[in-house]
């Protein structure tokens, strides 16, 4: 690399990434993972995954100046609790865009000796992580990228994974993508198989070929990210790209038990159980609102067949009360069970309906950021 020079104080080979699979074994050879999620893969959801069949779970997205520098965000962010043995093995991901606070910040994590590697998040396409310059954002600079792998390869005793996305239809550029970030020291690399624009409700199909590829072109363990709605889905990406495990994010939160070897669990159990969780590992009404939504929305006897009850739970403060609304939900049914659904079909791009009128002359009047043009 030809910026290799201003890599300072590499102390471990740069291609000494022979650990990365005994790191992986060590952990259990996790094929199942919850991917990490701002403000919904916290400690109760990722223990009630891990009673479904996920096997690794990553914390919700830290931001590393933030982390370093403000202790109220810290521990908020990272609580006594999270990485409980219960809670392992466990990843700690960071959003970063200097080498040395990101370094610092993730000592800080590694030193609770209760997580298992700290990841990089480069693959975060919204608006908020262009404005910030991190997650997708840093893809077109892979010199920086290095820095920061490397920076925490080099002074952190737990492992540096990095999430990333692909640059579509350019396979060359992908792999010396992912070539740099395992050659800086990453033991681990899960590949989104969607480019960087490839986003929102008219996303296409990941390129599970193009995650196949980045796979066959490094010697360390490859997580395949994108287009898991079923089990189903689990096994074929496994058998298609040859990944080490498959990550969910969107699904895993219609159905904990995704990876649950396709057996059905009914939703409304699971959400009780979640419910019951949040006594031993509370987190924010919000959190708590926002995966109740998504789990039982469009279940039958779920919260759009009782606009009601989804009403009454959007404007609630109150834990008590929430629980009330889903009790509620499960007395309408009757005892009859409810099972999240989905299929290949429900990935395929979605048109949105089009806004009335006032508000598509807001919007054009707006811009995208709400912000002007």
């Amino acid at each position: 690399y030809d910026f290799i020079q201003d890599v300072t104080a590499v102390q471990r080979p740069l291609n000494n990434n022979s650990g990365g699979w005994h790191f992986w074994r060590s952990i259990g050879a996790p094929q199942h993972v919850c991917a990490p999620m701002v403000e919904q893969s916290e400690l109760a959801f990722r223990i009630l995954c891990r009673r479904y069949g996920t096997t690794l779970c990553y914390t919700p997205m830290f931001h590393s100046r933030l982390f370093l520098e403000d202790s109220d965000y810290r521990d908020g962010q990272f609580g006594p609790l999270d990485g409980c043995p219960e809670d392992r093995p466990l990843f700690a991901q960071f959003c970063a865009n200097d080498p040395p606070v990101f370094a610092a910040a993730a000592n800080i994590v590694e030193k609770t000796a209760r997580v298992d590697a700290i990841d990089l998040n480069l693959g975060c396409p919204q608006g908020i992580a262009k404005r910030g310059n991190y997650g997708s954002f840093l893809m077109d600079d892979i010199p920086l990228v290095f820095k920061l792998v490397n920076a925490v390869h080099t002074t952190c005793s737990v492992p540096i994974t990095v999430k990333i996305r692909v640059f579509p239809g350019d396979e060359e550029r992908t792999l010396a993508y992912a070539k740099a970030i395992q050659d800086a020291g990453a033991q681990v690399l899960t590949v989104h198989g969607r480019g960087r624009d490839n986003k929102g409700p008219g996303a296409e199909l990941a390129d599970w070929d193009m995650i196949k590829k980045v796979r066959e072109h490094l010697s360390i363990p490859v997580i395949s990210n994108g287009n898991i709605v079923t089990f189903g889905d689990v096994e074929a990406c496994l058998e298609a790209t040859g990944a080490a495990g498959v990550m969910s994010a969107e699904w895993l939160r219609r159905n904990p038990a995704l990876f649950w070897g396709g057996k059905k669990v009914c939703a409304f159990q699971m959400a009780q159980e979640y419910l019951e969780l949040l006594s031993q590992y509370p987190c924010p009404l919000s959190f708590v609102k926002s995966h109740l939504f998504k789990l039982l929305a469009t279940v039958d006897g779920g919260f759009n067949d009782h606009g009601e009850l989804r009403e009454r739970m959007g404007k609630t403060q109150s834990l008590p009360e929430v629980v009330e609304i889903v009790e509620e939900l499960q007395r309408k049914r009757n005892g009859q069970p409810s099972y999240p659904t989905g299929t290949r079909e429900d990935l395929l791009p979605q048109k949105p309906p089009p806004a009335p009128p006032r508000e598509r002359k807001k919007e054009e009047e707006e811009g995208e950021e709400g912000g002007g043009v």
